[in-house]
């Protein structure tokens, strides 16, 4: 028992020491990357080797920024780039001690161009970083950060560093890091094997923050003027300022001339950004989220139907395709600028930093590009429609229907264009946000990978749209058959085509119509008796005759019809027989052009046709008459009947008496038959006439004594 708790006592001692160990080495590893884990004398920055080649390069940045920060060697960047950094630290100390120099709560002129010289000389310093692994999104502000915070550990490590930093003045070596640091200085850059120029490496920019960290945990409560006693090319706290204060490198003069309790206040921090600059983004976000809530809103709001309590519609833009196409693309298009403009207060005048500025950089660019395409996509959408107004009035033509043909026909391309736009957004987007290039290519392989899986029919129906559009077999308006399907086509698109059927809605794919047998309906020659605004659909009819009729009656009947047809406004291009229908007797065919585009006009039309010529068949019929006499009425009587009849045919004006002769001899009676012609415009007016003229024929056969015979039987009894 008590070698086993020796044992394990053991065991945890040995366990003990060896992480103390490596507690201590990884401490000691930490200081050595500074230099620090060395018990030597700290070297002072004007004895290093390199202090008498910065001091020209100090004097050089002093007098004037023009010049290249890169150099051909390790030594040229890493000392030009701190020269022109210190600069900008002493421009910024000096402007903010000359806020008390003159009133009011902006720069002066001499001032601002103090700031404008400070903001070119940073501008120059951030080119000095190999950025080519940034994300485009945030990759403005990360260099930013970045040679702040690049300064200010530059600052430490010159001046406690406890060995000489011999800085290579050639271009032997491709890479040089300094000693004790990860700050590398290289001059193999990505996507430029041509270049000759050293840069701060992407590993630098990678170590930045936990360097920093460390430095700023070094300073501790260090002042600022402590720290320039040492070195007075130093930049204390550039970074902490920047990081706290609104504005770019100088705050605006209104917070730099607030008391000193108010802007200790102001700058409380909370993470990476101080209680102002928080209290500047929620004011912004109180102007900002409004506008663009407003803006959607009302863009969804013009794919609604807003109807009354009747059902009545209320969206005044139903009616107006093309303006609220138009209204679309205005109300999604200021989502885009208003958008990049808070970006932009985000980043340069709130100064957001770190972490919370990459987030809402990448917020803003994600709404920028998808307002962006949504636009790009209603934008083409509404020069559809606005193209086929143009190209209407250069035609000098106002036809309704001409103008949705034309807009149906540009619609699917327009379309087309405009998601090639969006499509091209969404990929800049992606690579942006720090989508790897390949990554990308691989993205875009998506779709045609889709396509030859299982896309075959998609392009078919493509394919054959286009072959559609191009050999117009129908138009967008017209009467035809497709297969089985017979109904008004109301859209032709690049995929399939719509048509209004009597049973409802039906969509056929491109490619089946393609197959499909195409009987169309429609005359496309414009019809002079037609309204402009129509189009003229075939309506073709077969009706059977009564038995009986004449041929002078079936004559009657194709000239009424005809007659009919060409006085009437809607229809037009009349075509009229009548043939044998067998035993049965005569039928009638009928073919006329309607003016007409959808089938509620369509079958009324059809349906006020067959009635009106209905009522034609039914006064022509009435058009010959009979009337008997007995066997033993005189003959001096017997010739007066023409004229009887004729005289009581005649006294009405609107009636006139054909031909009128003995026609038959029956068993029982003598049968004399008349024709009777009408010009009454009315059927009922003609019957109340042929009424009268019956009438009146009895009367004058009772007034003559003529005697009209009833039908006799015999019956034989056995």
């Amino acid at each position: 028992m008590k070698k086993s708790l020796r044992f394990f006592w053991g065991i945890a001692l040995g366990l003990l020491i060896g992480l103390t160990s490596f507690s201590y080495a990884h401490s000691a590893e930490t200081l050595i990357a500074l230099g620090l884990g060395e018990e030597k004398t700290i070297i002072p920055l004007e004895e290093q080797p390199f202090y008498d080649q910065l001091e020209i390069y100090d004097s050089n940045w002093d007098q004037s920024y023009l010049g290249k920060v890169t150099g051909f060697t390790p030594q040229q960047t890493l000392l030009r780039f701190y020269a022109v950094m210190a600069r900008v630290g002493e421009i910024i100390r000096d402007v903010g001690q000359k806020a008390d120099e003159s009133p009011g709560m902006l720069w002066s002129e001499s001032v601002r161009e103090e700031i404008k010289e400070a903001e070119v000389l940073f501008r120059v310093a951030k080119r000095t970083m190999d950025d080519s692994s940034i994300p485009e999104s945030i990759r403005k502000d990360t260099l930013e950060e970045s040679v702040l915070k690049l300064k200010e550990i530059l600052d430490y490590a010159f001046t406690h560093s406890r060995e000489p930093i011999d800085i290579p003045n050639n271009k032997n070596q491709t890479d040089w890091t300094i000693p004790g640091t990860a700050i590398t200085l290289t001059r193999s850059v990505k996507n430029d094997n041509g270049n000759q120029d050293y840069f701060f490496s992407q590993e630098t920019l990678e170590n930045i923050n936990r360097m920093y960290a460390f430095v700023r945990q070094t300073y501790g409560d260090t002042t600022a003027d402590e720290i320039i006693s040492e070195n007075p090319l130093a930049s204390p706290r550039i970074y902490q300022d920047f990081s706290y204060s609104p504005g770019y490198l100088v705050p605006p003069k209104w917070y730099v001339s607030l008391p000193e309790d108010i802007k200790l206040f102001l700058q409380i921090p909370f993470g990476e950004q101080s209680l102002l600059q928080y209290l500047m983004a929620i004011l912004l976000a109180l102007i900002y989220l409004p506008l663009v809530m407003a803006c959607l809103f009302k863009l969804l709001n013009t794919y609604r139907l807003n109807v009354d309590s009747s059902g009545n519609l209320l969206n005044r833009f139903a009616n107006r395709q093309i303006e609220l196409s138009w209204r679309r693309f205005y109300l999604a298009l200021p989502i885009g600028p208003l958008s990049m403009i808070a970006k932009t207060i985000v980043a340069n005048r709130i100064n957001f930093t770190g972490e919370a500025l990459q987030n809402s950089n990448s917020f803003f660019d994600v709404v920028t590009y998808i307002s962006f395409g949504v636009a790009i996509v209603l934008f083409f959408e509404a020069m559809a429609g606005s193209s086929a107004v143009w190209v209407m009035r250069f035609r000098g033509s106002q036809s309704e229907l001409e103008k949705r043909r034309l807009r149906n026909l540009i619609l699917p391309f327009s379309r087309f264009f405009g998601a090639i736009g969006a499509v091209i957004l969404l990929y800049q987007l992606m690579l942006r946000l720090g989508m790897p290039p390949n990554a990308v290519i691989a993205f875009s392989a998506v779709p045609g990978l889709a396509v030859g899986l299982g896309g075959s029919r998609l392009l078919g129906n493509l394919f054959a749209g286009i072959a559609i559009q191009s050999d117009r077999p129908v138009r967008v308006g017209e009467f035809c058959k497709i297969g089985n399907e017979m109904g008004f086509v109301s859209r032709i698109g690049l995929r399939s085509i719509d048509m209004i059927t009597l049973s409802g809605r039906i969509t056929i794919p491109n490619n089946k119509v393609e197959d499909e047998i195409i009987k169309n309906f429609s005359d496309r020659k414009q019809n002079s008796g037609l309204s402009e605004h129509s189009i003229s659909q075939g309506i073709e009819l077969k009706m059977d005759l009564p038995s009986g009729l004449g041929v002078g009656q079936l004559n009657a009947i194709v000239e009424r019809t005809q007659d009919l047809i060409q006085n009437s406004s809607r229809l037009d291009s009349p075509v009229v027989s009548f043939s044998e229908a067998g035993s049965s007797g005569a039928a009638l065919t009928v073919f006329a052009k309607a003016s007409s585009d959808n089938w509620k006009d369509y079958l009324q039309l059809q349906q006020d046709l067959i009635a009106q010529i209905k009522t034609i068949i039914a006064v022509v019929n009435n058009f010959k008459h009979s009337v008997s006499i007995a066997y033993d009425t005189p003959s001096d009587k017997r010739r007066e009947i023409p004229s009887i009849i004729r005289d009581v045919v005649e006294s009405d004006s609107q009636l006139k008496l054909g031909a009128c002769r003995l026609s038959t001899l029956s068993d029982y009676s003598l049968d004399f038959s008349f024709m009777v012609d009408s010009m009454h415009e009315d059927a009922g007016s003609f019957f109340d006439s042929i009424s009268r003229m019956k009438e009146g024929i009895l009367q004058a056969f009772e007034d003559r004594q003529i005697e009209i015979p009833f039908p006799t039987s015999v019956e034989i009894q056995k």
